[in-house]
């Protein structure tokens, strides 16, 4: 009877040394990541999933706080939701393998000094390409100003579907100054103006210039359904759950000893597309 104790308790020990820990960052008073979070914890093959709390508001200090605590644990994995997470785990240079959710800025330049893959919160520029060749003029021009450092990465990838659909992107980097005259003067012949998913797009100074060339008839991609409301034409709105169910495969790539950097960036497989007609907004999924 002892004997079968000691080899019980061999075994119980050599289970609990091989527990899988993920550790998830998030704002647990913010709606949508509660949602993502929800969605992943069903499908993630982990023995322990810890929830470590921050506020989507900004300003770091929280998270990083919550960040010494978890890399003091040392998780098989690390879920950042949301942009705030994700600053704080650059910023801290982290380690551990890293999945980033939510975030504005994630791009596939971190991948080369952070163990990170993600799903990022913009439309597969295919998809934008599908719909705008429907709507716009044949041989189109699409303006869109973008921050290098964010956007490169994309705006390549856009390019290419642009292109593939007989489209025009002209995409320039923010200009250092005279923002509005540089804009204007790039709308001038242009057909559409697509809002990258950057701080500086959304200042009001920007947000007033776009608008005003909307109801001027430009054609205006806004980043969610918000701004079709206030006049663009169309925007993809991302879902919280159907990111999370979207990461949870991924994940378990990970936690199944795949290299995170090694898993390229995605954009969300669905959104709800809306479209802005003459006497509503109407929208579906994608």
């Amino acid at each position: 009877m002892k004997r079968c104790l000691m080899l019980l308790a061999l075994l119980l020990s050599a289970t609990n040394a091989y527990a899988v820990e993920v550790d998830v960052l998030f704002s647990d008073r913010y709606r949508p990541h509660v949602e993502a979070v929800q969605a992943l914890e069903q499908d993630m093959r982990a023995d322990d999933v810890r929830l470590f709390s921050g506020v989507e508001n900004g300003d770091t200090t929280e998270e990083l706080e919550q960040l010494e605590r978890i890399i003091a644990r040392e998780p098989d994995l690390l879920v950042v939701v949301g942009e705030d997470a994700l600053q704080a785990a650059i910023s801290v240079n982290i380690q551990i393998p890293t999945f980033s959710i939510m975030s504005m800025t994630l791009r596939d330049t971190l991948q080369s000094t952070l163990p990170i893959s993600g799903i990022d919160l913009r439309p597969s520029p295919t998809l934008v390409a599908a719909e705008l060749v429907r709507l716009l003029p044949k041989g189109a021009t699409v303006v869109s100003y973008y921050n290098q450092q964010y956007s490169g990465g994309f705006i390549s990838e856009a390019q290419e579907a642009f292109k593939k659909q007989g489209l025009v992107l002209d995409a320039q980097p923010w200009p250092d100054q005279d923002v509005q005259v540089m804009l204007n003067n790039s709308m001038k012949k242009a057909d559409c103006y697509w809002m990258q998913m950057e701080y500086q797009s959304v200042s009001p100074d920007t947000l007033r210039l776009l608008f005003g060339l909307a109801k001027k008839g430009k054609v205006l991609i806004g980043l969610s359904e918000k701004y079709v409301r206030a006049g663009a034409m169309l925007a993809w709105t991302p879902k919280a759950k159907f990111i999370g169910d979207q990461a949870a495969p991924l994940i378990n790539r990970i936690l199944a000893g795949e290299a995170a950097a090694t898993i390229g960036l995605r954009h969300p497989d669905k959104m709800k597309l809306s479209i802005r007609t003459l006497d509503s907004t109407k929208g579906g999924d994608q």
